[in-house]
């Protein structure tokens, strides 16, 4: 239980830090009492040193359920709480999971006016948790259902404390975190750092739009911001007229700007330096933690410079492509409900062999592309097979391929194209597909067609099936045939 104790030592030496929304908020002090009370009502329901799913949104009993988790000695499982029910009986089932804790009152006991926690009543073997774990994190950008990534409380820790010494992270600093909590941009820089250091955590509320952003900025004047893309997007696209002096003041003293290694478009991060100052990329990885930090960010550069602890190089390999290898102080230890994988992925070295390439020239990380396609829809990275393998499951479909085209307007979306044996109802294969997985990952455009365009050797001819898909999403636009 190391972790929980030095969150919990942490917390009680800043007894007076502050989790909040615009409309309430929790002292540390609140959080610890919370937490015991939350693990009093757990142990009703599950025995100490269960395995926890937590799949809930943002709110101020997130902090206090996670550590009632982990001051009983359970293993919480941070998910994403747009996984479907079939996705999570999936891990469950693959994980081993005792208990869930979600926003949905699905039967069990609520321990906040939020969430609930329920048993799983999961029966039959399961996998064995490495002996040290202490945390798992779930990450499905390279296999076909989530893998869930176990953690040392080593690791954890490792990461929290190198981000905030890099980010000169101090009690003063009040973070805006429009993340969820359990992605790895706001657990890695925001929450784990925050809580350790003291500092405030203010969880953002309601839905992104511009406004609201703008609004929660005033409000509560950040001196940091964590935001995917997207909310940068919304922010430099509302009309610069209409931002009030107090906003554009609380703009200009937010000190630091995070987004994910997803590169913000030239036209929003000239915006954002307008408006604000310069845009800053995380560059993480599930499977390793933080591994860059870039300060002073500029246009077309790099990702920043290498982390304390951290050593990144450009190697070929099984097959030949040079990619990036990591090795941090905070990697993962295993995939909990795919055993090997992880190993396999793991040089002799013990570097961790990711699917990005790039370049590292004196301590600069640039990143140049993937060796393999993720799709990656408002900040939520997903391999292609969680997508191909459920319309493959659908009646009548032979085969299908599943790209992210990137609209007209800029947006970037699913799309497939399924080869049919017969006639195939797309509004009910969508139908099935919505309740088979999450709704970001649901195609947005699904093109029946006869045969998929191959090449003389059979393999399917990406490029042509994209062209396809757009042409499709231009003509369904234009309103042409």
């Amino acid at each position: 239980m190391r972790l929980y104790e030095a969150l919990a030592t942490a917390l009680r030496a800043r007894p007076d830090g502050r989790i909040t929304t615009t409309r309430a908020a929790r002292t540390y002090r609140d959080v610890l009492i919370d937490s015991t009370a939350k693990a009093v009502l757990l142990d009703r329901i599950a025995p100490r040193g269960a395995r926890v799913l937590l799949a809930m949104p943002n709110h101020l009993g997130y902090v206090s359920s996670l550590l009632a988790v982990l001051s009983r000695g359970d293993v919480p499982v941070l998910a994403d709480p747009s996984l479907t029910t079939a996705e999570i009986d999936t891990l469950i089932t693959g994980c081993g999971i005792d208990a869930v804790i979600a926003a949905d009152d699905t039967g069990g006991v609520q321990i906040d006016n939020r969430s609930w926690a329920r048993v799983t009543g999961a029966e039959g073997p399961r996998p064995v948790l490495a002996p040290d774990t202490e945390l798992c994190r779930l990450t499905s950008g390279s296999t076909r259902s989530p893998a869930c990534i176990e953690f040392r409380a080593e690791a954890v820790l490792a990461a929290a404390t190198t981000w905030a010494e890099a980010s000169e992270l101090t009690p003063d600093d009040r973070s805006l975190c429009f993340a969820g909590l359990y992605n790895g941009l706001a657990f890695n820089t925001t929450l784990i750092p925050n809580l350790l250091t003291g500092a405030q955590v203010i969880l953002a509320t309601g839905l992104p739009s511009a406004g609201s952003i703008l609004r929660q900025i005033t409000s509560t004047e950040p001196t940091i911001l964590v935001a995917f893309p997207e909310a940068y997007n919304r922010v430099t696209e509302y009309p610069a007229e209409s931002i009030s002096a107090p906003t554009r003041a609380a703009l200009a003293a937010i000190r630091l700007r995070l987004s994910s290694a997803a590169p913000l478009s030239a036209r929003t991060a000239a915006r954002m330096v307008a408006l604000s100052g310069p845009v800053s990329d995380y560059y993480g990885i599930a499977e390793t933690g933080p591994i860059t930090f870039h300060r002073t960010p500029t246009a077309g550069g790099s990702h920043g410079r290498l982390l304390p602890g951290v050593s990144v190089t450009s190697r070929p390999r099984a097959d030949g492509i040079p990619v990036l290898q990591v090795r941090t102080r905070s990697m993962g230890t295993k995939y909990l409900n795919y055993p090997g994988e992880f190993e396999r992925s793991v040089a002799s070295d013990g570097s961790y062999v990711t699917s990005d390439t790039g370049t590292v020239i004196e301590g600069q990380v640039t990143l140049s592309g993937r060796a393999h396609p993720t799709l990656e829809i408002g900040g939520r990275k997903f391999s292609v097979d969680s997508v191909r393998d459920p319309i493959l499951s659908f009646d009548g479909v032979a085969d299908c391929h599943v790209v992210q085209i990137t609209t007209p307007s800029g947006r970037p979306c699913v799309a497939a194209a399924v080869e049919t044996t017969g006639v195939v109802d797309m509004t009910r294969l969508r139908t099935h597909l919505r309740a088979a997985i999450a709704a970001h990952k649901v195609p947005e455009v699904l093109l029946g067609v006869d045969a998929l365009p191959r090449g003389a050797t059979g393999k399917v001819k990406s490029a042509a099936v994209r062209e396809l898909l757009l042409r499709t999403f231009r003509q369904s636009r234009d309103g042409g045939q």
